[in-house]
């Protein structure tokens, strides 16, 4: 489109349509052919849309196998994606026990203090996970990791175990066990878990729940085209 028709479209003066054009050629959003002076969508659309794409891919793939995991742990499971520094909640299987999770779809949560987060980072190539850990941790709990190196640390135990856990640093009274989802190209896209009462998930309740949680992330990897285990769970 030339900019008068851009002008035209959006009802705006022209020097803030150029402005606004300006900004999203910036980001990648837009292009203008230099010969021509016509402007035409950008790669970056793409590579959105194709991201926005996985995920829904994620969820579809992933709610028979979330509700079959539920119904085995009774307890609640969740999906999510990392959002930035943040987890989103893409899916939720409630709990047939009365004490029920707060937390909803679409809903975002620390990415460092979830189970979930954990799962996500740890899969992550080293130089996003300093991204992530250099935007800033922030205390959520008492319980809360907020030192650099000791997160790290705990990043690595989830690698060679397979497993995340949050003990009660997302929210008090709370524990967690997730489990990496990865797709074809071997790119983590998302965690799955499991979330209950302190009072139901003792240590041992949670090493035997880490062992379904990683089975069914790994199945719903298989279906997104991944090949291979990206952790054995190990004691």
């Amino acid at each position: 489109m030339r900019l008068i028709d851009v002008v035209r479209g959006c009802g705006l003066q022209k020097s803030t349509t150029h402005r606004l054009l300006a900004a999203l050629i910036a980001e990648g959003l837009v292009e203008q052919d230099p010969d021509s002076e016509r402007y035409r969508l950008g790669l970056r659309l793409l590579e959105l849309g194709m991201a926005v794409l996985n995920r829904l891919d994620v969820r579809q793939e992933a709610q028979s196998i979330l509700r079959g995991l539920a119904e085995r742990a009774e307890e609640t499971v969740h999906l999510g994606v990392a959002s930035g520094t943040d987890v989103v909640y893409l899916e939720k299987v409630e709990s047939p026990h009365a004490f029920q999770m707060r937390s909803r779809v679409g809903e975002r949560m620390p990415i460092h203090s979830t189970g979930l987060g954990k799962a996500i980072l740890a899969g992550l190539p080293e130089k996003e996970l300093e991204e992530m850990l250099a935007a800033g941790i922030k205390q959520r709990t008492p319980r809360t990791i907020v030192d650099p190196d000791e997160l790290r640390a705990d990043l690595q135990r989830t690698r060679m175990r397979g497993y995340s856990t949050d003990m009660e640093e997302n929210e008090e009274g709370v524990r967690c066990v997730g489990a990496p989802v990865f797709d074809h190209s071997l790119r983590v896209v998302g965690a799955i878990s499991v979330a209950g009462p302190i009072f139901r998930f003792s240590e041992q309740r949670m090493a035997e729940l880490a062992v379904q949680v990683v089975s069914a992330a790994q199945e719903i990897s298989r279906r997104l085209g991944y090949k291979a285990s990206p952790y054995a769970v190990r004691s």
